[in-house]
């Protein structure tokens, strides 16, 4: 049997889907997290839209420390490994429901930052985000009146500015 995936060398087609195992999501978890000499356990479930990793032990802090930087890394490298450049279900990394907390954390401040620019008419910058973490702060916003909102710098972390609706038209004609 062959899989479609694969061309006449054998290298996997790019850029076309891959069927990840939930099984084998665990095992490279398993393994980078045993590798790091962390004690902490990968729970693997396959929710038909995406591959859940839930992490617990007793160095699980370590992982989410510094806004959850290390809970990222990891899924950006199962997700890189697992792929290899082709598409797949995307695998998601969560430890006791902290992405969840993150994201309301991120909410709040984003919506309190667009009141405050609302009512004194001059843009605010948020803190550095990850590319997730700004596509939250955009789709939340969007459901605000008044404000809008565009990211700011150059790299993975980039600072979303919040502009009150009339100061941004006129920059963006400039552009």
């Amino acid at each position: 049997m062959t899989d479609d995936r694969v061309g006449e060398s054998g290298a996997e087609v790019e850029g076309q889907a891959r069927a990840a195992d939930a099984g084998e999501v665990e095992r490279l978890a398993e393994r980078i997290l045993r590798g790091l000499g962390l004690d902490v356990r990968a729970s693997v479930r396959d929710d038909q839209e995406t591959i859940q990793v839930d992490l617990a032990g007793p160095d699980r802090d370590y992982l989410l420390s510094r806004k959850g930087e290390g809970l990222g890394a990891l899924q950006s490298l199962l997700n890189r490994i697992i792929y290899r450049g082709s598409k797949g279900k995307k695998i998601q990394v969560d430890c006791g429901g902290f992405r969840k907390l993150r994201e309301e954390e991120i909410v709040e401040i984003a919506v309190r930052t667009a009141e405050k620019v609302k009512a004194c008419g001059e843009e605010s910058l948020l803190s550095p985000l990850n590319p997730y973490e700004r596509r939250i702060v955009h789709l939340a916003l969007a459901e605000i009146g008044g404000v809008e909102t565009r990211s700011v710098g150059d790299g993975f972390l980039k600072r979303i500015a919040i502009l009150p609706a009339a100061k941004s038209a006129p920059e963006r004609e400039g552009s």
